[in-house]
């Protein structure tokens, strides 16, 4: 048998995910700063469970892993955490609504593989159910931009509305049954050339003056499409127009307006949203593709529920593996705080480590009896920031020598005075 990874799957050595582990962190502490409570879903869901939102041709479908179990039902695994979402809101009818969860867990699809984006990967996601009004957008894109900063990336947020791109399709008399697919198209615009883009739209049946119209059309900003449209009775264009205005006064007052493009060809790929959609990318250009995106999907867990009762939601979702893509490099990771190496003093040693553990220290004892000199190689190569020998003389004198291997410095240190040289040193 020939050891390999299945493609669009990886190992993470320690040096490697401890930086997941980090980026993990911050995304959950960000979170729960902003009122999201924690969610855990199953993996596996029924087939129909996960398909039940798109007809039959819809490119997700052909990405979902489906599996049958012995009792041959049709099983899948996730693709995404928001399906799972809905399912959680229409098995607990007592939940309070507004409800804000947030979930960070693997999910699967069996789609291209490519820089930044895997098979099988997690999602960190953010969704708030009950709230149907631009001020909770406008915290979602604050809470994005600030997460982000924190994980040391600069953000530019591209944002755009679907009712806009609806109602501007309907402008030029395409039937409304091509809408969805006109919308697929559009948000190719910035990726493929016009030509690209007109060969597209013929084959679904558009005529080349409508074509022409349509992509003139999505070249507009804000300020001139609400010109443009100021006595048009197109209620879609002018309901898309209103809710940006709404976010953008969000935005510019919250002063984070010059992170923010409006970005009228920008649709989201998924076919559930239906107001306000949002995408981020690293300002830096480190990696083409988006870090993150969201909006509004209103009508999901409506339909899903299908009670009578408007079910508004919203939410986002951060993507480990670019961010993870960019991160991976940034700096060199201490997994270990000291290593302590006995020399004959097993015993005194492992209470010296343990009294540093439980002062929150990760601490690593040699444990081979390799050479000292082998022992300081090690640290050294493994970015280990302090070592220390200990031998009987160290024990009798209570006093340990630590060397601090990125100053190349040797510390002469009381055992009782440990725990406070490390909490003044570890970081410096």
């Amino acid at each position: 048998m020939k050891l390999m990874n299945l493609k669009g799957t990886n190992d993470f050595l320690p040096s490697s995910q401890v930086v997941r582990n980090k980026i993990i962190n911050i995304l959950r502490a960000n979170f729960e700063k902003y009122g999201y409570m924690p969610l855990e879903t199953p993996i596996l869901n029924y087939y129909d469970l996960l398909s039940y939102k798109y007809e039959d041709n819809a490119e997700i479908l052909s990405e979902i892993y489906k599996l049958t179990d012995q009792g041959g039902r049709d099983l899948g695994l996730r693709y995404d955490l928001t399906v799972p979402f809905c399912k959680v809101i229409g098995l607990n009818k007592d939940l309070r609504i507004p409800f804000r969860r947030y979930e960070i867990g693997k999910v699967f699809r069996n789609g291209p593989v490519k820089l930044g984006r895997t098979r099988e990967f997690y999602q960190c996601d953010v969704d708030v159910v009950g709230i149907d009004n631009r001020y909770i957008e406008a915290e979602q894109i604050l809470m994005a931009i600030n997460t982000y900063k924190e994980l040391g990336i600069d953000i530019i947020v591209k944002y755009n509305n679907r009712k806009l791109m609806s109602g501007l399709i309907k402008e030029v008399g395409i039937d409304d049954k091509l809408v969805a697919s006109v919308i697929g198209v559009i948000d190719k615009m910035d990726k493929i050339t016009r030509e690209e883009l007109v060969s597209e739209l013929k084959k679904l049946g558009i005529d080349i003056a409508k074509i022409n119209n349509l992509l003139d059309l999505f070249k507009h900003d804000l300020k001139e499409y609400l010109e443009i449209f100021k006595d048009s009775s197109n209620e879609q264009v002018k309901n898309g127009i209103q809710e940006l205005i709404e976010l953008n006064n969000y935005l510019e007052r919250t002063n984070v307006s010059s992170s923010c493009v409006f970005t009228p060809t920008l649709a989201r790929g998924l076919t559930i949203y239906t107001g306000v959609v949002f995408e981020f990318y690293d300002k830096e250009l480190r990696i083409n593709s988006a870090l993150g995106a969201g909006g509004r999907y209103n009508k999901i867990i409506t339909d899903f529920m299908n009670n009578g009762i408007e079910y508004p939601a919203i939410g986002m979702s951060f993507g480990l593996e670019p961010i993870y893509t960019i991160l991976q490099n940034e700096e060199k990771n201490n997994l270990i705080d000291i290593y302590l190496v006995p020399l004959d003093t097993q015993i005194e040693t492992l209470k010296i480590a343990s009294i540093l553990r439980k002062n929150g220290f990760r601490v690593l004892i040699e444990m081979n009896n390799k050479k000292v000199s082998k022992c300081f190689e090690y640290a050294e190569r493994e970015n280990i920031k302090f070592i220390s020998v200990i031998g009987t003389q160290e024990i009798e004198t209570s006093s340990l020598r630590v060397k601090d291997m990125i100053k190349k410095q040797e510390n002469e240190v009381k055992v009782t005075n440990l725990v406070d040289f490390l909490q003044k040193n570890i970081d410096n």
